[in-house]
Formats: C-alpha cells, structure tokens, sequence
C-alpha cells in the first residue's frame, strides 16, 4: 500500500501593510489631534520648556488633558515598592494603564526613589548646618544675593514617602499620555526632575544692557540733559 504524503499548509509570516488611503487617514488623525493639543494645552502650566533644553517638558497637568481630549480612564499599580524605614530608603515603580471603554490603550512606567539628588540632599546655610559636620567638606552652591548654601543629608526624608510615591505615578501618567497621543515628538518627560537632580544646570544668562538714546534732549554745551516737568510746553535744565 502506497503511503500518501501529508501536505500540511503553513500560515503565512509575510506582514499585510494597509493601504495608502488608510495610512494617509489615520497620519492626517494623528496631525489633527497633534493641532487640537497644541490650542488646547496652555505654556507653564501643561507643559514647558526647561532652561538648557529645546523640546517642551509635558507636565502632570497636560498629562491629565490629554487623557481627558481622548477620553480615557487612566488606573495605577504598584510593579514593586521598597520601603525600608530603619534606613530611610524608599523607592516605587508604578504602571499608569490608560484605558477606553474598558479596552487598554496605552501603560506606561515611572519610578521614584529617595536616592535622587532631590530628595536625598537639601540645601542650607551656614547657620542651620547641622553641629559637628565640618563646613568645608560640603559642596556649596551661591545664592543670587552671594551668599553661600551648604548641601547636607536629608533628615527628614520620612515626610516625603507619599510625595515619592505621587512622583512615580506622575512619571508614569506622563509616559502612558505620551504613547497614546503620539506626541513624544512634541513633548518629553521628566526634563524637569532631571534639572532638580542636578543633571541639567540652568544657563547663567548676562542680564541684557538698554541703552536709550537720549541725544535729542542732551545739551553739548552743559553736559547735561533736557528735562520736562508739570505744565512745561517745551524742554529746559537747570543752568549752573
């Protein structure tokens, strides 16, 4: 008896591409609501340019703006969280899940912990450095007015265990708005915690010098200038 062979067809592994009308629609979908974000998210509040930086940071406010523009619901849980009390070290990593209708949409990561420069450093002056630590082994900074502030531990990172927590939620609301409103291209993250941690320094700008040009109401003769005042129709100075 002859054997007959089994033949056995194999799913096809080529990718279907969509057609140029379907991509031109939904790119033109894409640049729509790109344009809508733009009139609708409002300078230093939603978002903001960080000193040093070029592209806009998308801050929690606009975060919230635009899951509200797409309609979506936005629920949290902690991947891990460490929370050490004896030796003051706290750290959570949270998934933002936007969700439509039940349907998830876009996640998101971010994470916090109380070893950022922010949170583990705070800054005093001389004055309030704590008794027996020797002033110059600290990194200092100089204050506007020329003063002078001393980086020290923070003793009281206790207080801000929900403030971290809050912060890792924020970080990852902003990455789960980002990735489903297609707009890293306009909007970063988290340029704004770099800046607090130190990573990123504001630029020292040279304040810019006006100068007025003040030859119409100058006497040559006098070296002085012109002056008006009260109900004078015309410009005089006082002759020495």
């Amino acid at each position: 008896m002859t054997e007959k062979a089994i033949v056995v067809s194999q799913p096809s592994t080529a990718m279907s591409l969509p057609d140029r009308l379907t991509v031109e629609r939904e790119l033109e979908a894409v640049r729509a609501f790109q344009e809508l974000v733009r009139r609708t998210l409002i300078d230093g509040h939603d978002y903001g340019i960080i000193p040093g930086t070029t592209k806009p940071t998308l801050l929690k406010p606009g975060a919230e703006k635009i899951a509200k523009l797409l309609n979506l619901a936005d629920t949290y849980e902690i991947l891990s969280k460490t929370e050490d009390w004896k030796a003051g070290f706290f750290a959570y990593e949270i998934r933002a899940i936007l969700t439509h209708h039940g349907e998830v949409v876009s996640t998101g990561l971010g994470e916090c912990n109380s070893m950022e420069a922010k949170y583990r450093w705070r800054w005093v002056y001389s004055s309030d450095v704590p008794e027996g630590i020797d002033h110059t082994k600290l990194v200092f900074r100089k204050t506007k007015t020329g003063g002078k502030q001393y980086r020290v531990e923070n003793d009281d990172i206790y207080s801000q265990v929900n403030t971290l927590l809050k912060m890792a939620k924020k970080r990852a609301l902003v990455d789960a708005a980002l990735s489903a409103s297609r707009l890293s291209d306009i909007f970063t993250q988290d340029i704004e915690d770099l800046r607090d941690n130190g990573v990123i320094k504001e630029e020292s700008v040279e304040p810019t010098k006006i100068t007025v040009d003040n030859s119409p109401y100058y006497c040559k003769d006098h070296k002085t200038l012109w002056f008006k005042s009260g109900n004078m129709r015309g410009y005089a100075h006082k002759i020495e």
